[in-house]
């Protein structure tokens, strides 16, 4: 039979940690930051290894892979991972190819002739920047007929320029010290 003993490894070192000084509010934070650590199966036989490696502030011990010592809660543990959502209880089936010997294009049927020309395209060696095709007149009608309201507004340059509007406008705007005077 194994003999336990309360040995403490690397745990904190300064004064303010020494267990003669705790105060009440140090107790009520020690328990709040610990409350992880707490054991809430004491029916296991492995609570005293539990409690002595959860005891140690800055060691971290792993579990058995779900299954605690002796299997003790192999039915929890068959409850939570055999749930309908992590096993459906059908059988699932995938779909086969008609004929196997053949494998899948992904395309379906194919037209030669148009695919010949969508591949090759048009030949047009001029780039964008010295293109002359850009500065071509598509429309036959190079003056479109205003509607006569927007041909009287158009027109006036009283409507457009402020300069022609106003004769005191000044471009730019006025300067803020010329308005305090």
């Amino acid at each position: 039979m194994t003999n336990m003993y309360d040995y403490s490894f690397h745990q904190p070192s300064r004064l303010g940690n020494d267990l003669c000084d705790n105060s009440q509010r140090n107790i009520q934070n020690s328990a709040h930051a610990t409350h992880m650590l707490d054991n809430f199966r004491p029916n296991c036989p492995a609570s005293d290894h539990v409690e002595f490696a959860a005891g140690q502030l800055f060691m971290n011990f792993t579990g058995g892979n779900q299954i605690s010592h002796g299997g003790n809660n192999i039915n929890e543990n068959s409850m939570l991972f055999l749930s309908g959502l992590t096993k459906p209880g059908c059988k699932i089936t995938l779909d086969e190819r008609q004929f196997v010997s053949v494998p899948f294009l992904g395309r379906g049927k194919g037209n030669i002739d148009v695919e010949s020309q969508i591949l090759h395209g048009d030949l047009n060696s001029s780039r964008k920047t010295a293109n002359p095709l850009s500065e071509t007149p598509y429309m036959e009608c190079n003056q479109t007929p205003l509607v006569n309201s927007l041909k009287n507004t158009i027109s006036n340059p009283a409507n457009l320029v402020e300069g022609v509007a106003d004769k005191n406008w000044v471009r730019g705007g006025v300067p803020s010290r010329e308005l305090s005077k």
